[in-house]
C-alpha cells in the first residue's frame, strides 16, 4: 500500500475521532439554553421572557421588533440618577420643570418650591409614574433634562444596547412630539434585569404605596399585582416589582419581574395589549407558562443573585457559571458577597464549578459540619485532599513568609496552605491569614483560580483523570506523538506544571472518555480546539 494512501486514511481516522469527539462534548458540555420550549402567541407588539439570573432570553414574539417603552423608561432615568447622583441630597421643586412636564403625561401634582428627599422623588417616579417627580430628579441630579438623556443614552451604549434610545426622561413618544425614544422588548428586559440590581430602585418599584417623608405628597403603585388588582399563583412565584407605561403609540406596557420560591428570577417585557386588564392578565399567563415548565424540566432557570449578576468586579466571573445554578443568595435574591460561605454552600460552588458531582472527599467535607464556616486554611486542605500536591520543607516555609495564624496548624495542614498559596489559589491578600473566614465572594474567585488549576494539575497527574496512563503518553499527547514527540514525554518535563497559570493540552482524538472528568472551562475550550481543527481541514 503506498505512503499516499496510508496517510489518507489516518487523516480520515482523525477526522472521524474529531467527529466523535464533537458528539462526546455536545453530550457532557452544559448547553446554555437546553430544552427551550415555544413561545405562546399573544396579542401585542411584542414580548420576552428572559432568565434574569443569565440574561438569557427564554422565549419571546418579535422581541427585536422597535416598540415604544412609555414610562418603562423611567427604569433607565432612574438607573444613571442613582449612579450619578447623590442619594442623600435634598432637591427643591421648580416652577420651570413641574409646569414644563410632556403634556398628556401623568403628573402626581407635586407643590413648587418644596425640598424633596432623592429618595422621595425615585419612589414617587418609580410607584406612580409622576412625570414631574421623575423630571424633577432628572434635572437635580444632571442640571437638565437634556443632560440626564445624554447620560441615560451614554448607559444605553455601555450596556451594548445599540437598538434603544432615549429624548425625554419620562419616555414620551412620537404622540407627544418625541421621536427618539424608541426600544425592543428584548433590550427593555435587559435594561429592567439591570435596575433590578440596583437596591434603591429594586426596593421602590417592590412598594404598593409611597408616603414622602416631608408629608407634602403620596401615591399607590400602577403595579396591579401589588395592588391586588391583578391575580397570579402566588403558590408558585411572587410578582417582586418592575414598572408600567402608557402612549396611544404604545399601548399598555408593563415589565414584570418574577421570583420563585427557589429564588430564581423570571423578567416579563410585555408591550402593547388593548388594556390594562388584559395586559396584567396575559403577563400572568406567560409567567404561568415559565415556572410550570421549569418545574416540569422543560427549560432552566439559573439562580438569581442579582448584586451579582451586574457587578462590575464580579459579574463577568458570575456569567462565566451562572448555568450551572451553584450559587448561594438569600430569599431576597442577593448573593451577600461577604457573608461567610457555610460548607454546603461551597461544597454546590465547587461541583458545579469544577466539576466534582460525585467527589467522596467533598462529600465528607460537606457532611462534617454542613451549615458551619470554612477558614482559608481548611479549604487549602480540602483542595490538598482533591489534588495532592506535596512540597519540601523549604517551598513550604517560603511560601508560609509572612503569613499569620499558622502557628497551630499541623505539619499536613502547613504543607496544604502553602500549596494553597503557591499554585495562586488565594483570591486576595486576607487570605494570607490562614485563621481568616472565606467570604461567597472569595469562595467564588477561588473557585474560578481552581477551574484552571485543574488544567495544569491533570496534565502533571494524567492518572487522577483516566486511572492510567495509556502506553506511558499523556491521553492528551496521542496527536503530539504522532508527529514526532518523544515518548514519555510529560506535561511537566514541557514546562507545564500545576500551579502555572493554565496552559491547555492538545485534545486527544478518540480518547473521549478523559474528557468527563473536566470542568467546564476546560471543555469549551477543547469544544473551540475541535471546531478550529475542522475549520482548517485537519
Amino acid at each position: 500500500m503506498s505512503e499516499s494512501h496510508i496517510r489518507g486514511g489516518q487523516m480520515k481516522k482523525k477526522a472521524a475521532m474529531i467527529l466523535m469527539s464533537i458528539f462526546a462534548l455536545c453530550l457532557l458540555l452544559s448547553v446554555k439554553g437546553e430544552a427551550k420550549v415555544r413561545a405562546p402567541k399573544m396579542q401585542c407588539h411584542a414580548y420576552v421572557v428572559m432568565d434574569a439570573g443569565s440574561g438569557e432570553i427564554l422565549f419571546g414574539q418579535d422581541e427585536n421588533k422597535m416598540i415604544y417603552p412609555a414610562s418603562t423608561t423611567k427604569l433607565m432615568t432612574a438607573i444613571v440618577c442613582v449612579e450619578n447622583g447623590d442619594v442623600n441630597k435634598k432637591i427643591r421643586t421648580t416652577e420651570e420643570i413641574i409646569n414644563g412636564t410632556t403634556y398628556g403625561t401623568y403628573c402626581l401634582g407635586l407643590p413648587v418650591g418644596v425640598k424633596f428627599t432623592f429618595t422621595d422623588l425615585l419612589n414617587i417616579s418609580l410607584v406612580s409614574s409622576a412625570a414631574d417627580a421623575t423630571d424633577m430628579l432628572a434635572a437635580g441630579v444632571f442640571g437638565s433634562k437634556a443632560a440626564c438623556v445624554e447620560a441615560m443614552n451614554a448607559k444605553c451604549a455601555e450596556l451594548g444596547l445599540t437598538q434603544t434610545s432615549f429624548d425625554n426622561p419620562v419616555g414620551s413618544d412620537i404622540g407627544a412630539g418625541f421621536y427618539g425614544t424608541y426600544s425592543t422588548a428584548a433590550e427593555m428586559a435587559k435594561i429592567c434585569r439591570y435596575a433590578m440590581t440596583v437596591p434603591m430602585i429594586r426596593s421602590a418599584v417592590a412598594k404598593s404605596h409611597y408616603d414622602a417623608s416631608n408629608g407634602k405628597a403620596s401615591c399607590n403603585t400602577t403595579n396591579w399585582f401589588l395592588r391586588g388588582m391583578a391575580s397570579y399563583d402566588e403558590d408558585a412565584y411572587e410578582i417582586i416589582g418592575s414598572k408600567s407605561g402608557t402612549t396611544n403609540a404604545a399601548g399598555d406596557v408593563f415589565i414584570a419581574t418574577a421570583m420563585d420560591k427557589e429564588g430564581h428570577e423570571v423578567i416579563c417585557a410585555y408591550f402593547g395589549n388593548v388594556s390594562k386588564a388584559s395586559t396584567f392578565s396575559s403577563i400572568r399567563k406567560l409567567f404561568d407558562y415559565t415556572f410550570k415548565k421549569y418545574r416540569n424540566g422543560k427549560l432552566q432557570l439559573s439562580a438569581s443573585n442579582y448584586d451579582v449578576r451586574c457587578s462590575g468586579e464580579l459579574g463577568n466571573v458570575y456569567d462565566e457559571y451562572a448555568s450551572l445554578q451553584c450559587y448561594p443568595s438569600g430569599r431576597d435574591g442577593q448573593f451577600h458577597p461577604n457573608r461567610a460561605i457555610t460548607r454546603t454552600e461551597l461544597a454546590t460552588m465547587l461541583r458545579g464549578i469544577d466539576n466534582l458531582n460525585g467527589s467522596a472527599v467533598l462529600d465528607v467535607f460537606e457532611k462534617g459540619n454542613r451549615t458551619g464556616t470554612v477558614t482559608v486554611s481548611r479549604l487549602a486542605s480540602l483542595i490538598q485532599e482533591l489534588y495532592p500536591d506535596h512540597l519540601t520543607e523549604e517551598e513550604t516555609e517560603n511560601a508560609l513568609r509572612g503569613c499569620a495564624g499558622t502557628e497551630e496548624l499541623s505539619d499536613e495542614e502547613r504543607e496544604a496552605y502553602a500549596a494553597f498559596l503557591k499554585n495562586g489559589l488565594s483570591s486576595d491578600d486576607s487570605c494570607k491569614n490562614a485563621a481568616q473566614i472565606v467570604t461567597r465572594k472569595q469562595a467564588l474567585l477561588i473557585a474560578d483560580k481552581l477551574s484552571d488549576y485543574q488544567v495544569g494539575y491533570f496534565a502533571a497527574h494524567p492518572e487522577v483523570l483516566t486511572g492510567q496512563i495509556n502506553d506511558g503518553y499523556l491521553p492528551w499527547q496521542a496527536a503530539s506523538m504522532a508527529e514526532g514527540t518523544a515518548a514519555g514525554t510529560t506535561a511537566a518535563e514541557d514546562g507545564q506544571t500545576a500551579g502555572q497559570e493554565a496552559s491547555y493540552p492538545a485534545l486527544s482524538y478518540g480518547n473521549t472518555d478523559t474528557l468527563a472528568g473536566l470542568n467546564k472551562k476546560w471543555l469549551e475550550y477543547l469544544t473551540d480546539q475541535i471546531v478550529t481543527a475542522v475549520q482548517e481541514g485537519v
